[in-house]
């Protein structure tokens, strides 16, 4: 049978995923759908290191291309290659401790006054647009604007309303009956959390007063976005450098800004993000000096990371060679339209054209889940620049916020079945409004009734947020009171002897 090779590189979101845990949950889907959809022989492959840790309670994985799948497709009398490339960047967020919680309330609190982001003035700046609505007035981006912050603070709200009294539950849900309930508080503070670090300039260490700046060692005084898109721009290279018949990338959750910022960087901004032994490689193939009559800006450039040393002044990614084999972008519980209308410098549009023509970028929301959305702002221009996003309603549950865990779980006719499609054929049908009766477009009656139900939902948790904290809070008081007596006659007993 002919053999045809396919790279995806799976970007994970919120959350605190271990290494090649993503991957892992990415894969089994993928594969189940194989199986049961188009009756495929499949055969799952671990690329393990050269070495393991003595005693270690796993084996240790490779990096690249760390997960083979091969399947012996009957339907199509062919056989392909699947090669997972995983972007992990769970290790970049702070280490917890006790003022990054204090900090991190009283920033999502005020995220209705956090400044925005709606440009900038840097050198370089021309090679990039900022994510806008075609057509919208001023005052219509300041409804947006206003829209956007409003939800992020709903947000911080429901999770600082509810981490007592849903925490509480939660807690004894654990330990004392067994149960694992929904981490539903631990998903809004995630999200709000990988929200904030992707604004900081600095990064903080552990303990109860961290260090002032505990940036990674190759990104010091750069935001810790830097070191998350690092590790992106060098999964696109690997991609890029294995020659496959076609190639795509996977996000999820804020992941699909990691993995849109990585798609739309600079060619000239590319050479700060390799070693210099590994840029040498790449020389005279995907990398190499500036073609006539492109010139890479002066002084300094749009965004981190500075150039290095080693860079020759006209040296940049020859991105159209880099993307010649990438088909399509998919993006499932997106915020980046969030992003757009807040901090829309953060999710800046390539002005350079790489794209090949046919590119796809599929986004797939659910008004149930309140991170993800439509992408308005990202359509309207050259499609060899930015592919417009073609945006898909996708019904993957009936419970609130816990819809954005659920994507790709089993279902007929569901987002895994359609993934395998897609990567398989080449064909994205089931990846479409018209796919199945949980598939709807935008703006449909099927969406309308999707939002409604969102807003009943809403209402309904913060009636039961308010239930729970008038049953918890005597709780908790007498608890502290207790606490607070236990103490005194602590030490009123250790003066007194």
């Amino acid at each position: 049978m002919p053999l045809e090779r396919i790279g995806v590189v799976v970007v994970h979101g919120i959350g605190e995923q271990k290494r090649f845990e993503h991957v892992d949950g990415q894969v089994r889907a993928i594969v189940a759908a194989l199986q049961s959809r188009r009756d495929a022989t499949v055969t799952v492959e671990i690329k393990t290191a050269g070495a393991s840790t003595f005693q270690s309670q796993h084996d240790t994985w490779s990096t690249g291309a760390s997960v083979r799948v091969l399947i012996d497709d009957r339907l199509t009398s062919k056989r392909v290659e699947m090669n997972f490339h995983e972007v992990w960047w769970a290790d970049v967020n702070e280490p917890f401790s006790f003022l990054k919680q204090l900090r991190f309330w009283a920033w999502g609190l005020a995220i209705w006054l956090y400044p925005g982001k709606a440009g900038s003035t840097l050198p370089g700046a021309n090679s990039v647009r900022v994510p806008s609505r075609p057509n919208q007035t001023i005052r219509g981006t300041r409804l947006e604007t206003a829209w956007a912050r409003v939800l992020l603070f709903a947000v911080a709200v429901v999770a600082v309303a509810g981490a007592a009294s849903i925490g509480m539950f939660t807690f004894l849900a654990q330990r004392v009956l067994n149960l694992d309930p929904p981490k539903f508080i631990r998903i809004f503070v995630n999200y709000l959390a990988g929200v904030k670090l992707y604004n900081q300039k600095h990064r903080r260490g552990a303990g109860f007063f961290p260090a002032r700046y505990q940036d990674f060692l190759d990104t010091i005084n750069e935001p810790p976005r830097v070191s998350i898109r690092r590790r992106m721009i060098r999964s696109i290279m690997d991609a890029a450098e294995e020659r496959y018949d076609r190639w795509y990338v996977v996000a999820h959750s804020l992941g699909s800004v990691v993995a849109f910022n990585g798609l739309m960087e600079a060619a000239s901004s590319w050479p700060g993000y390799f070693t210099e032994e590994k840029w040498s490689s790449l020389r005279q193939t995907l990398v190499g000096p500036s073609r006539p009559g492109w010139a890479v800006p002066s002084g300094a450039i749009l965004s981190s990371p500075r150039r290095p040393v080693w860079a020759e002044p006209s040296e940049l990614a020859y991105r159209s060679h880099i993307f010649s084999r990438f088909h399509g972008l998919l993006t499932f519980g997106s915020p980046l339209e969030k992003f757009a209308n807040i901090w829309p410098a953060r999710v800046p549009i390539s002005r350079e054209p790489a794209f090949r023509l046919g590119t796809k970028w599929l986004n797939i929301y659910d008004p149930l889940d309140p991170i993800s959305g439509v992408l308005r702002s990202f359509g309207g221009g050259i499609a060899a620049c930015c592919p417009p996003p073609e945006n898909i309603g996708y019904s993957n549950g009936p419970i609130l916020l816990l819809t954005h865990l659920q994507y790709l779980r089993p279902r007929k006719l569901g987002l895994s079945d359609g993934i395998a499609e897609w990567f398989v054929t080449g064909n994205s049908h089931l990846i479409s409004a018209s796919a199945g009766p949980g598939w709807y477009s935008p703006d449909s009656r099927h969406d309308s009734t999707r939002w409604a139900a969102a807003w009943v939902s809403w209402f309904g948790a913060f009636l039961l947020l308010l239930v729970l904290g008038a049953l918890v809070s005597p709780i908790t008081v007498a608890l502290l009171v207790a606490l607070y007596h236990e103490i005194v006659a602590l030490a009123v007993r250790v003066f007194t002897n």
